[in-house]
């Protein structure tokens, strides 16, 4: 349809521009009949009636056929295409037999009429009617005209080749500039669709892309790009990139010619802030033999955290590979210890065996936690009712000595709040958080006290919180806290929060921490809800 609608369009262009050309000749005769020395100049008799009265006609139905009929009848280019050959083929033999023939001074319009025929048919359509034209002319050159003047056998011949080379020449150049103009218009199609492809691709990226050109200016952008710039009024427009950035400019002004990735601070230039300013890391792309230039833009808060983690899953499998190969010597070491313990009657030496007990105890459990959070079990998930969940865990939880002075509040939680997860898993992740919050949150009074609510969060989840009333989590310590081994306390373990994150990925949920503004440290987990209705549904 497309093409079909381009081809229409040309047709219709080529109609106009013939018309516009007959008008023009048509009016040029047309003057020089009418001028008083016409004789001289064409050299037709000054009294030659018909002819000056044809060359009107001629003018006149050209100016009508431009302003009436192709105004009228838009669409239908192939009537039109057959009315112009028609008329023209009808005015150049009029103009021909009341001009003096081949020898006249209009024996040239046939050339031109080969020539637009060639243009409006083309192909087989125009061949054909080059020989009833030549048939017509032979005709109109043996009877003479009005002129009576009969033009010799050779000139008339030689008139005729003419006409053909004319009409194969014509031919040719028509079709070779028909090849040309769809290949023009196939190549500028797929340059489209390059085009069009390349934006989408531009767009899904999942990195920052900046196209500049020769004077700095962002000619193409995508939404990750536009997001870190954190330029606002971005348009259909270039803008240049010190606008857009201050510091990306100075970037490629001081890196000129350096396609390396370099790391540009967005805030405050203090090492020291590295880690909490944004950043971003730049990598600037020169395009060979073009004056576009890329920019990759990643954020470098996100990088560093992507390498973290990378670092930490290996840490984690290098530590349970240790754990597996500990646990078993250490069985060993702690039935021996027992068998020792129970031969031995010094009291003083039985201390002794207390504290090897207590701190093989304390290695088992390490291990056990490391092997929990590097290859924990399967989440078997179903729903849970946290209003009566909840309390009933807690007076569990406080048969452990650790946990049995702690004061929970438990707020008042719906009864429509049911969460999906995993029963066992959402008990260790409550065990771990209070165990945790035994160690650091004491208030100033000595106590432990910790609340824990409830409430929907959006339509498909329920946020978990839990509150202490300590000192609160420093802000150095706070971007640490998941990470495995790290422990501020000399004889923790440092895998309590991460065993946590683990475990409530585990159950499609996240768990976050921040500060109270009055006091203490909050950890939110977000897990998903269950809804009976959507279930029988």
């Amino acid at each position: 349809m497309v093409s079909e609608s381009i081809q229409q369009d040309g047709s219709w262009r080529r109609l106009w521009g013939v018309s516009a050309y007959r008008l023009l000749i048509a009016a040029a005769i047309a003057v020089l009949v009418q001028l008083p020395f016409s004789k001289s100049i064409l050299d037709i008799d000054a009294h030659n009636h018909p002819l000056i009265v044809l060359t009107l006609v001629a003018a006149g139905i050209s100016l009508f056929y431009i302003l009436f009929l192709l105004m009228r009848f838009p669409g239908q280019t192939r009537w039109h295409i057959w009315l112009q050959v028609l008329m023209d083929t009808v005015l150049v033999l009029l103009l021909l037999r009341y001009g003096g023939g081949i020898n006249g001074p209009f024996s040239i319009l046939p050339f031109l009429l080969l020539v637009s025929v060639a243009s409006l048919l083309r192909g087989r359509g125009a061949f054909l009617f080059v020989w009833v034209l030549l048939l017509l002319l032979v005709l109109e050159s043996l009877q003479g005209g009005m002129t009576s003047v009969h033009p010799l056998l050779g000139q008339l011949f030689i008139y005729i080749l003419a006409l053909v080379a004319v009409a194969v020449l014509a031919d040719s150049l028509v079709r070779s500039l028909d090849r040309d103009h769809r290949l023009a218009l196939q190549r500028d199609q797929e340059l489209f669709n390059l085009n069009v492809l390349n934006r989408e691709i531009v767009e899904h990226m999942d990195v920052g892309v900046l196209v500049l050109d020769k004077h700095n200016r962002v000619i193409l952008s995508n939404p990750i790009a536009r997001k870190l710039s954190g330029y606002r009024f971005w348009g259909n427009v270039p803008v240049a990139l010190d606008l857009v950035q201050a510091r990306l400019a100075a970037m490629l002004i001081k890196n000129h010619g350096n396609d390396t990735e370099v790391l540009v601070p967005l805030g405050p230039e203090d090492p020291a802030l590295r880690d909490q300013t944004p950043s971003l890391m730049v990598r600037k792309i020169t395009l060979p033999g073009s004056p576009y230039r890329l920019l990759l833009l990643r954020d470098a808060s996100v990088l560093r955290a992507m390498e973290r983690e990378a670092q930490l899953a290996a840490l984690g499998r290098l530590a349970a590979n240790i754990a597996h190969e500990i646990r078993n010597p250490l069985s060993v070491i702690r039935h021996a210890a027992n068998l020792l313990d129970e031969s031995m009657e010094n009291a003083s030496s039985r201390h002794l065996f207390e504290i090897l007990e207590r701190e093989t105890v304390r290695i088992n459990a390490i291990v056990e936690s490391v092997l929990e959070m590097a290859r924990p079990g399967p989440a078997h998930l179903e729903p849970i009712a946290l209003s009566s969940w909840l309390p009933k865990l807690i007076v569990q939880l406080q048969a452990d000595p650790q946990l049995a002075d702690m004061h929970v509040l438990v707020q008042d939680i719906p009864m429509s709040l049911l969460i999906y997860a995993d029963p066992a898993q959402l008990r260790q992740v409550v065990w771990n958080l209070l165990h945790n919050t035994a160690q650091y949150a004491v208030d100033e009074d000595g106590l432990v006290r910790v609340e824990i609510s409830a409430e929907r969060y959006g339509k498909e989840q329920i946020m978990l919180t839990l509150r202490d009333f300590g000192p609160g989590i420093r802000p150095e310590v706070m971007e640490r806290i998941f990470e495995p081994f790290f422990t501020t306390n000399s004889r923790g373990t440092g895998l309590g929060l991460p065993v946590v994150r683990e475990l409530i990925q585990m159950n499609n949920g996240q768990v976050l921490c921040e500060n109270h503004p009055e006091c203490g440290a909050i950890f939110k987990i977000f897990l998903p809800c269950w809804d009976p209705h959507e279930e029988a549904a």
